[in-house]
Formats: structure tokens, C-alpha cells, sequence
């Protein structure tokens, strides 16, 4: 006997991902001789539906060291860039509850720094990173049962009756 139900559950509905590119300047009071590393931290951001995008507002703290003076001194410039950046998903079911959206972002690629260069006494900075966005709504679907509830008993009590519990006694 088969029965086929309907299941309300969340799945994926929507997906998409994109490499990000921020360019940024940086001015400083110093005059920079040459930059001796860049790293990025405290990478934090929020994610948003808005129709078939995904709003991505974000903030990141960069950290130059470079130096000075012909090289005979170092400084670090610390600096916090916000973005806003949007990624376009690709919808992969189209049949379900549209006000039931849930929203994850995750980063695929950490940003670093991609580019850096000084022109003028000014720090001029590429940023990359990789992001993927899903949506995730209330969809149904349909599956196949194919043993009742009540037949499944009727075969457990058949079980107990055929079980030897004396196996081991026998040779």
C-alpha cells in the first residue's frame, strides 16, 4: 500500500555567490617609503534579502605597516573600511512561502590584500574576497510511504515470536 504526503520543510531556494573587490585609499601624516605588510582583521558583516539580491553591509580593519624616512623607521596605520556590496542569487525553487526567508552568508575566500602601492604620500589598497549567499524558505514536498505505521507493529510482534533465545546453549 502506498501513500503519498506532503511535507512542509526549509530547504534552499535561492543561491548565489561573488568574488568582492574594494579599493580603498589610505592618508597618513607620514610620509610612507615603502609598505612592509598589509593584513586585514575583525571582518564582520550582515546579510539581507531585497527582491532577487543579497545586501551585504560589512566592515573590515586593515592594518599597513610601512616606512619612513628612507627606511630607517616603521609606523603601522590602522584603519576600519565599511561596504556595501550586493550579490545576485539564482533561484532554484520557485514554489514557496515567500515571507518565510531566512538569509545565510558565509565567506568563501577571507579578504586580503590583493594590490598596495603608495603615490603621493597616499596608501592605495585592493581587497578581495569570496562570499556565498542562500536563501532559505518553507517549501513542500512530496514523499512516497510505502509501509503504514500499523503494519510495521503487526511485523515487530512476528519478530519476537521468532527469536531463539537459547542459541548459545546449543551446539
Amino acid at each position: 500500500m502506498n501513500e503519498v504526503r506532503e511535507i512542509v520543510t526549509k530547504a534552499v531556494v535561492a543561491k548565489g555567490k561573488k568574488v568582492m573587490h574594494i579599493s580603498h585609499e589610505l592618508h597618513t601624516t607620514a610620509h610612507p617609503y615603502s609598505i612592509l605588510g598589509c593584513w586585514i582583521i575583525n571582518h564582520e558583516f550582515e546579510a539581507s534579502k531585497h527582491d532577487n539580491l543579497i545586501d551585504i553591509d560589512g566592515s573590515l580593519e586593515v592594518n599597513i605597516w610601512y616606512s619612513t624616512e628612507e627606511n630607517t623607521k616603521t609606523d603601522v596605520l590602522r584603519e576600519i573600511i565599511t561596504y556595501q556590496k550586493n550579490i545576485k542569487v539564482k533561484q532554484i525553487v520557485n514554489d514557496y512561502l515567500k515571507n518565510s526567508d531566512d538569509v545565510l552568508a558565509k565567506i568563501l575566500k577571507h579578504p586580503t590584500v590583493t594590490n598596495a602601492k603608495i603615490n603621493n604620500d597616499i596608501i592605495y589598497l585592493d581587497i578581495e574576497f569570496e562570499v556565498l549567499a542562500e536563501v532559505i524558505g518553507e517549501t513542500k514536498m512530496q514523499v512516497t510511504v510505502f509501509n503504514p505505521i500499523e503494519t510495521q507493529e503487526e511485523d515487530i510482534e512476528d519478530l519476537d515470536i521468532e527469536v531463539n533465545e537459547n542459541f548459545l546453549g546449543e551446539s
